[in-house]
């Protein structure tokens, strides 16, 4: 969990706590006296976006001793009351996150199998010199209103990677899938990860997912 960046941390501990994202955003909201929307923290999550300061206060609203990584074991860079908290896990909960992380990994090689074909089918459709530097679009399936979920204000399908939070389970979102017109289930955690690995992966054609309200 060291690895694990600041806004990957925060998730973590919101789950055990069973404190979701909207709540966070009100405390900060009313400590702070700026405004600070649901939408807005988690894409600050999302991107890691912020400073030492804001790390501080959040690190005390969660309780969690603060060494610019909130669940790491080394020593404070300042010294704090507080006595570091010990987080256990069930052979249960590594299990799940093992078979999590196994499935994400699967899922991503095909997608970059799928991108890499796609490529070099746009890429052999033009002549060969050397200032031609290919242009990579985003493609996703075909557009199914009868079977996919239709977004109420574009009245489109919902384009493939978009993430919104679940609506009943604490920790959790979902993404959308056009291949499967559906929805998927998947913990906040595991969906950084996965988006993580796609990052590594492609490089400069790495898409950011799409944050529903």
């Amino acid at each position: 969990m060291e690895n694990l960046t600041f806004g990957e941390q925060v998730k973590i501990v919101l789950g055990r706590k069973n404190m979701t994202i909207k709540e966070l955003a009100e405390i900060i909201e009313k400590r702070t006296g700026k405004k600070m929307s649901r939408q807005n923290l988690t894409q600050r999550l999302g991107r890691d976006n912020f400073q030492e300061q804001d790390m501080r206060m959040i690190a005390s609203i969660l309780e969690c001793p603060f060494y610019l990584s909130i669940l790491s074991t080394e020593q404070p860079m300042l010294d704090s009351k507080d006595e570091p908290k010990e987080v256990d896990m069930t052979i249960g909960e590594l299990y799940q996150i093992h078979e999590e992380l196994t499935e994400l990994e699967k899922k991503a090689t095909q997608k970059i199998e799928q991108t890499s074909s796609s490529t070099q089918k746009s890429t052999s459709k033009h002549d060969e010199s050397e200032d031609f530097q290919p242009v990579v679009c985003r493609h996703d399936f075909e557009e199914d209103r009868e079977l996919g979920d239709i977004n109420p204000y574009t009245r489109r399908e919902y384009q493939t990677n978009s993430v919104r939070m679940h609506p009943t389970r604490i920790g959790y979102v979902q993404v959308y899938d056009r291949k499967t017109h559906s929805w998927m289930d998947m913990t906040e955690w595991a969906f950084l990860g996965y988006q993580e690995r796609k990052k590594q992966a492609l490089g400069k054609e790495y898409e950011p997912p799409i944050y529903l309200d």
